[in-house]
């Protein structure tokens, strides 16, 4: 009697747990499929509105059509070898290059120098954080729009100092075609800034503070500090920053538009500024397709290789 209460006993405690997952598991597979439900409406709307413009834009690359006619024509990778006979082509390429990985490298050596500043420790340092944010909130186009009233022939300010210093340096920047690149890069710089001080400020607030105290303790100086602790932790930030800067400056419009309108001699021209001459100057939407298509080949190859760069970086740091 004792052994038949036992076994009862026994087997309704190995029973109970399978009730018991059972229920979860049925409840976790409810749960993903609400999930799922509530999920999958933005999903669509995402994909549709990332993946629709470009099949247009792919459809379009390989077709002759106006801008204002809705007739068009089939003319395969016509479109392909008229833009890169076309002259302007490579001399926009070296163009997107220079703009894009120099205002990179600008903005990253600015605002990691400004992140380190903000992170030591002196009086108002909360309001300077504020203060250092501003040009970030400021438009393109009041920024751009600024820069070209200040450097302007007849009233501009920063055109009178540069005079007034008889520095070997343009008064007109955005006229000249050694120094209309670099002021562009320059005006890029001061807008975006920001963004690489934010980012490297929360990467540098999360590095514990006793590695730099047992690394004082040993005897290291700032500089071996800097380079044994801080830029080894940075690195995955600026590898992600920088795929995410080269993207964005490689497709920039507006500050070259406002400032050059891609001169003097094409000299700023890049790739999105011909775009613009191609589909509203010579109302090809054809050869402006095929050249988006190329413009979106080249970003997909950087962000690869980013990407890459990026899983070696963490297999290494592991």
């Amino acid at each position: 009697m004792a052994g038949a209460t036992q076994r009862s006993q026994t087997s309704g405690m190995a029973t109970a747990p399978r009730r018991r997952t059972s229920k979860h598991i049925h409840g976790y597979r409810r749960d993903r499929m609400v999930g799922l439900m509530l999920f999958m409406p933005m999903a669509i709307m995402i994909v549709v509105l990332s993946f629709y413009p470009v099949v247009r834009i792919l459809g379009m690359a390989v077709h002759a059509q106006g801008l204002f006619t809705a007739v068009r024509r089939f003319v395969g990778l016509e479109n392909f070898a008229t833009l890169f006979a076309h002259e302007a082509f490579l001399r926009s390429l070296s163009n997107n290059l220079v703009f894009a990985f120099g205002a990179l490298a600008l903005q990253m050596i600015v605002g990691l120098l400004i992140a380190l500043l903000l992170h030591s420790k002196f009086y108002l340092r909360g309001p300077v954080r504020g203060t250092i944010l501003f040009s970030y909130l400021v438009p393109y186009v009041v920024a751009a729009l600024t820069f070209r009233f200040m450097l302007s022939d007849a009233t501009g300010v920063l055109s009178y100092l540069i005079r007034a210093s008889g520095l070997p340096i343009p008064a007109s920047l955005f006229g000249s075609k050694e120094w209309a690149m670099p002021a562009v890069i320059l005006v890029n710089t001061w807008k975006n800034f920001p963004f690489m001080v934010i980012v490297f400020l929360a990467q540098l607030q999360s590095i514990n503070p006793e590695l730099y105290e047992a690394a004082s303790v040993d005897g290291a100086s700032a500089l071996q500090r800097f380079g044994r602790i801080t830029f080894p932790s940075l690195l995955p930030t600026i590898m992600v920053v920088g795929m995410l800067r080269t993207i964005w400056n490689f497709n920039n419009f507006e500050v070259i538009f406002l400032l050059t309108q891609g001169g003097p001699l094409g000299r700023t021209e890049t790739f999105p500024l011909l775009i613009y001459r191609f589909v509203f100057g010579e109302f090809s939407m054809g050869r402006g397709s095929a050249l988006a298509t190329v413009v979106l080949a080249l970003l997909l190859v950087m962000s690869v290789t980013y990407w890459k760069l990026y899983e070696n970086l963490q297999e290494g740091l592991t």
